[in-house]
């Protein structure tokens, strides 16, 4: 769970392969996350392009084309973006956004704050049962929520030391970073859960949904690492049958719980759905034109190119678009010993030297949107006040202080990129544009997972050269959204501050506490700034203080962004039913998210 969450969750180098990187920056924290202990101890308005046939029909598969393996299904096995869409055909959340942005409930009919914002209280759904058969109940909710922020794997480590940890060590994920925040939580009867915060938190609902990854799972699936990580046994309309790393199997759960809140008709609709990692977009896009995929998922980060050509061919395929609300940024690492990045100006220098309209003309194909702010425009962070503008002019002089007050001859810093053309093509862009300010890169080409086993380091070796974030400056996608419940944990200094009462922060503050912040500073003023907004009482007086907190990381140059994007989803004319089922009456679930849809409302019109 990051997430990203949301990490998410996570994140894309180079703003390329934003599928695969995000979630993979989350699930390797989980191990980070051993190894130091054992060291050390927002509304989306997705459209649709043609109307479905109005009578759903049973029966038929359905086959999906994503662009992300499978890791497992154990808590720090969070699924990549489009993964992320076919597990979630199996599991669910306690909340779900709408179009408009609010949280509904799902598995929970209601979340009721204190006055003071530190209580939530928690009412379930009743005669809800998992996929083996156990009820769906709040000891249910606190079993998961005992793994989800570490504690099991804490009091195994009280009870048995780092024996008893290795034992229970595959509950661990980001969760414990993301849920910090959670002082304790308790069944207060059969279906009612009380989560205590250790500081007011005004979007506490927002935590709990995790960008899609709060989902609940059987306790019986924490039974074992092999368990946990392969036998996923959830809530949702389909039931596991299957998979390996590049594909996953669900049939129709006949038992399933919901039916249409208008139709009354029982769901799903589908009796089997395949989800397929196609890596290549050129092959993803030629099987939704043929016919041998009934969707595709596809990202404007790196697959312009075929978006394009699908949204031309309207006679076979229809879109479903996410809004663009997924800002990939530049992460300036302030704490790494010998970052250049620790002064202000060398941040300037690097954010004033970035061709952005350029980038997004020649690097994908005019299908993002030139960034204005660290977010879009309709995020509650939303500010433009002291975002650097390109300025060649600026940025030398900029480059001419830094040396002037550190006495370097140049300003060098280290990035890395995975080993894909598109990567390589994106770093070359950006290292020819700081060339002309007179800045060096020396660029890092690595395999992936070792850029993220790198920059997500919870066990680092400082006295060797190691750090947190082995980069001065890396690109990732970590921010999405309206809100910002998902963005905080990143730019936070730690997710247990000084302040925290957490159960488990002297466990986990030195490693998964620090891990997620790549900008790695030491400014507690953007904590300050950032939790005021979280424990506003109004929408309003939230926004203020969220606005200045991106005010502040701007014109502080603590990191930067180029450009944002969406998603596509593009179906053929034999599925119907995309975006069209309410949660509960008036109220629809996004159509299109970074994970793509949800598949409960899906149908097929023709075998």
């Amino acid at each position: 769970m990051s997430h990203q969450s949301g990490a998410t969750v996570l994140g894309v180098i180079l703003m390329t392969q934003t599928h695969s990187m995000r979630s993979r920056v989350l699930r390797r924290v989980g191990v980070a996350v051993a190894t130091a202990i054992a060291i050390s101890t927002v509304a989306s308005t997705g459209s649709q392009a043609a109307a479905n046939p109005s009578a759903a029909k049973y029966g038929g598969e359905a086959k999906v084309g994503i662009f992300d393996t499978f890791p497992g299904f154990c808590v720090g096995n969070n699924p990549a973006n489009s993964a992320l869409m076919a597990v979630r055909s199996m599991y669910e959340t306690l909340f779900e956004r709408t179009v408009g942005g609010d949280y509904v409930g799902l598995l929970a009919s209601s979340g009721t704050p204190s006055a003071d914002l530190k209580t939530w209280t928690i009412t379930l759904r009743e005669g809800i049962t998992f996929h083996d058969g156990a009820a769906f109940n709040a000891a249910a909710v606190v079993t998961n929520y005992q793994a989800i922020t570490g504690l099991i794997a804490a009091g195994a480590y009280a009870a048995g030391g780092l024996a008893g940890y290795a034992s229970k060590g595959y509950t661990v994920g980001t969760g414990a970073a993301f849920a910090a925040n959670i002082k304790s939580f308790s069944a207060k009867s059969t279906y009612v859960v009380e989560f205590v915060l250790d500081r007011a938190q005004n979007d506490f609902l927002g935590t709990l949904y995790a960008s899609g990854r709060g989902f609940m799972r059987s306790p019986a699936q924490f039974a074992s690492s092999t368990t946990c990580a392969s036998s996923p046994i959830g809530t949702g309309p389909f039931k596991f049958v299957s998979y390996t790393s590049d594909e996953l199997v669900v049939a129709k759960n006949a038992s399933y719980w919901r039916t249409d809140p208008n139709t009354n008709a029982a769901l799903p609709y589908l009796d089997k759905i395949t989800f397929k990692n196609v890596k290549e977009g050129s092959q993803r896009a030629a099987a939704v034109r043929t016919g041998t995929l009934d969707a595709g998922m596809f990202t404007a980060g790196s697959e312009a190119t075929f978006i394009k050509d699908l949204r031309l061919r309207k006679k076979v395929a229809t879109e479903y678009k996410s809004p663009v609300e997924y800002y990939p940024s530049l992460w300036l690492n302030q704490g790494k010993p010998g970052s250049p990045f620790a002064n202000k100006n060398a941040r300037l220098a690097l954010l004033s030297c970035i061709d952005r309209v350029n980038y997004v003309k020649v690097r994908s194909k005019g299908e993002s949107t030139v960034a204005k702010s660290l977010v879009g425009p309709k995020s509650d962070m939303y500010s433009t006040s002291g975002f650097s503008k390109f300025s060649v002019k600026a940025s030398k002089a900029y480059v001419a202080k830094y040396k002037k007050e550190t006495g370097k001859t140049s300003l060098t810093f280290s990035m890395p990129t995975d080993q894909s053309s598109a990567s390589q093509a994106n770093t070359k862009f950006l290292t020819e544009q700081w060339k002309k300010c007179g800045i060096t890169t020396n660029v890092v080409v690595e395999e992936t997972a070792v850029i993220i086993a790198k920059a997500f380091n919870a066990a680092p070796k400082v006295a060797s050269g190691e750090y947190y974030n082995a980069y001065d400056m890396i690109p990732i996608l970590l921010f999405e959204g309206t809100d910002v419940t998902f963005n905080l944990p990143f730019v936070v200094t730690n997710a247990f501050p000084a302040t925290s009462t957490s159960p488990v922060r002297a466990l986990f503050q030195n490693s998964v506490g620090v891990v997620l912040s790549l900008n790695h500073h030491s400014d507690t003023t953007v904590d300050t700034i950032f939790y005021a907004g979280q424990a506003a009482q109004t929408r309003t007086g939230a926004k203020v203080k969220y606005k200045e907190g991106t005010t502040y990381l701007q014109t502080n140059g603590f990191m930067g962004s180029i450009n944002h994007i969406y998603y596509s989803l593009f179906t053929t004319k034999k599925l119907a039913g995309i975006g069209k089922l309410q949660l509960v009456k008036g109220k629809t679930q996004r159509v299109v998210t970074n994970f793509g849809i949800d598949w409960t409302g899906v149908y097929k019109t023709a075998k």
